[in-house]
């Protein structure tokens, strides 16, 4: 009545610093899932019915000389609920180290008060995100719960939140990092 599955991108290349760490780090989410459900979750699989599905795939969003992003979508599923996330890990690709997110830009209110236009012209009223105060999305900006990463199209920015995510691509985004 458990299953986890994750599905993941490798990195290759002769000349990738610090190419096994970094792989390290991306294979990492399988053990994420494996000692959330041994540490946390096992405790709730009380009877015949009760059950435990995470699922996770890694897409490559960006990939050039200077960086790598990936992009995993992950869901767990279980007779006590349901809950979906992004996780993104954002790569220096010269330097071999994982970016850290919450580093990567500079985020203040004016910033929420312009995402928040931007998620309604992109992807409609999001009722929760309509009931946040500036000050709410900025600090979801500023905690582990952001998610940023590039795409041939601009940076995708926004944030993970109890019914999902949110997210609002930047074509300009230069004056955020």
């Amino acid at each position: 009545d458990v299953e986890i599955a994750v599905a993941y991108p490798v990195i290759k290349g002769d000349r990738v610093p610090n190419l096994e760490q970094l792989n390290a780090l991306i294979q990492s989410e399988i053990d994420l899932f494996e000692d959330y459900y041994e540490e946390e979750y096992i405790q709730y699989m009380e009877d015949e019915n009760s059950y435990f599905s995470a699922l996770s795939s890694g897409y490559v969003t960006y990939m050039d000389e200077e960086k790598l992003s990936i992009v995993f979508s992950e869901y767990i599923y279980t007779d006590s609920y349901d809950y979906a996330y992004l996780y993104s890990i954002n790569i220096d690709m010269e330097n071999g180290v994982a970016m850290d997110n919450e580093s990567i830009l500079s985020i203040d209110d004016d910033f929420s008060v312009e995402f928040r236009k931007r998620s309604d012209e992109q992807n409609g009223e999001i009722t929760y995100l309509t009931g946040m105060t500036d000050q709410e999305i900025t600090d979801y900006f500023n905690s582990p719960d952001v998610i940023v990463f590039y795409t041939p199209h601009g940076m995708e920015i926004g944030f993970n939140y109890e019914a999902g995510w949110v997210t609002v691509t930047y074509r300009e985004y230069e004056q955020y990092l």
